[in-house]
């Protein structure tokens, strides 16, 4: 008893001593925190951005590009060449061979250069691909998001769930000291056994492990929910929300329910395999493109220098050009005929894929409804239960002060009281976690209230 007793007290000490620690708020709250300092979801946001640099470089790489450029250089050994000799004079021996050295010691080259592409698919594909590499970064971030969101709605019903099983289980001790005074008078009377009395002790013993174990998990929790909200070092936190507020009544719960291809399509997941195959579809492009002629426009403007000696001053001669480039691949050894039946098998997979995404969400909102409706009404029979079992418990414990009860009764109905909650907890854990699952299921937040 005293054992008991001393629990209790260290308990409500440590909660005491912790109040100034702990910080209270509501479940939208966290998750508002949760967005802005959880290390993931910063990063999500860093790799949004990281993608649309992507997508302005790919931009770039479409826009003219002038190039200065420039050289001076001595040369030890000037090229020779040979000719024959009737080049110069047809009188001469046509096989004799007159060398001819081209250039000078020192030559130099300044200009500028111009490029335009006029036609280049393989670039606009990958354009298309920045684009779309945008796209993915956002579905990226809105499934971390809807992933994480679920693990903190979870935790956060986790430690609602916990702060009324600490609830109810102060009570039983409560209680149940009531019965041990009650039984120890019966055995002072004789009218009770020592057994009895030991039993009933025993069950109160339960209670407060059952409540320190209560505690140890709602720390276990908070501990939990502090890392998934991103703070650097422990912080305790507990919902402003009671169980009861999160535990609706099972009435207007349908009993089927089925997502609309609009829902479906708002998944996270979904949207995020929709950007997958879209890239699929590019990647098959650009291969294709490899095959097709590239057209760009260039020009030059610059000049050349020629001299025996050191002098960047004098002795420049002028060149340019205007000009169109075109490159066109007629043959290759396979290797892109091979690459494009790769990329079309990729685009397959992921329309595949899509598919199932799809088809998987019907089920699991209809899963997860089903889940729901029952966990509800079933949390709502508990509760009526426990109600009916605490009266009974009373009148039980009033009719043994009266000596027309057995301890025994009594004992019994505690045992059957604490089946009832254990029943209720486990009803209310599967209703939190299928709605949260139905949630996100249908394409919300698993904190909407819809």
């Amino acid at each position: 008893m005293q054992r008991v007793l001393l629990i209790i007290s260290c308990f409500l000490t440590m909660a005491v001593q912790a109040q100034d620690g702990v910080l209270t708020m509501t479940l939208e709250e966290a998750l508002q925190i949760a967005r802005q300092q959880q290390p993931d979801l910063r990063n999500a946001e860093r790799n949004i951005a990281y993608a649309r640099a992507a997508t302005r470089e790919a931009k770039s790489s479409y826009k003219p590009k002038v190039t200065l450029e420039g050289d001076y250089r001595y040369n030890p050994i000037i090229q020779t060449s040979v000719l024959p000799a009737n080049a110069f004079n047809p009188a001469n021996d046509p096989k004799e061979l007159v060398p001819i050295r081209f250039g000078t010691p020192w030559n130099g080259v300044a200009g500028i250069r111009l490029k335009q592409p006029l036609y280049d698919p393989a670039k606009l594909a990958t354009l298309d691909g920045s684009k779309l590499g945008e796209e993915l970064a956002l579905a990226d971030q809105k499934q971390l998001l809807a992933d994480r969101e679920e693990e903190l709605v979870k935790t956060w019903y986790n430690i609602m769930l916990d702060a009324a099983k600490a609830g109810y289980y102060a009570s039983d001790l409560e209680r149940n000291k009531r019965n041990i005074d009650v039984i120890n008078e019966q055995v002072k009377q004789g009218r009770a056994l020592e057994q009895d009395l030991r039993e009933a002790t025993l069950l109160m013993s339960e209670s407060s492990i059952e409540l320190e174990k209560t505690q140890l998990d709602t720390y276990s929790d908070q501990v939990y929910l502090s890392y998934l909200m991103g703070y650097d070092a422990v912080q305790l936190i507990m919902p402003k929300e009671k169980l009861e507020d999160a535990l609706p009544s099972s009435e207007g719960w349908r009993t089927t329910i089925s997502a609309t291809k609009e829902e479906v399509n708002q998944r996270a997941d979904v949207q995020r395999q929709s950007v997958n195959l879209k890239i699929a579809e590019i990647n098959m492009k650009q291969t294709k493109a490899e095959q097709l002629p590239v057209v760009n426009f260039e020009g030059y403007l610059g000049a050349t220098n020629f001299t025996n000696r050191f002098n960047p001053v004098t002795n420049w001669y002028g060149s340019s050009f205007l000009g169109v480039n075109i490159r066109y691949p007629i043959f290759g050894s396979g290797e892109k005929k091979a690459q494009l039946e790769q990329a079309r098998f990729q685009f397959e997979n992921e329309k595949e894929t899509l598919r199932k995404l799809q088809q998987q969400a019907y089920y699991e909102t209809i899963n997860s409804n089903n889940k729901t409706a029952y966990a509800a009404k079933m949390v709502e029979l508990q509760r009526s239960k426990l109600k009916v079992q605490e009266e009974k418990i009373t009148i039980v414990r009033n009719r043994l002060e009266e000596g027309r009860a057995l301890p025994q009764d009594l004992l019994n109905e505690e045992t059957k009281l604490a089946e009832i909650r254990k029943d209720l907890y486990q009803y209310a854990r599967d209703y939190m976690t299928a709605l949260t699952e139905l949630r996100k299921s249908l394409g919300k937040s698993p904190a909407s209230k819809q």
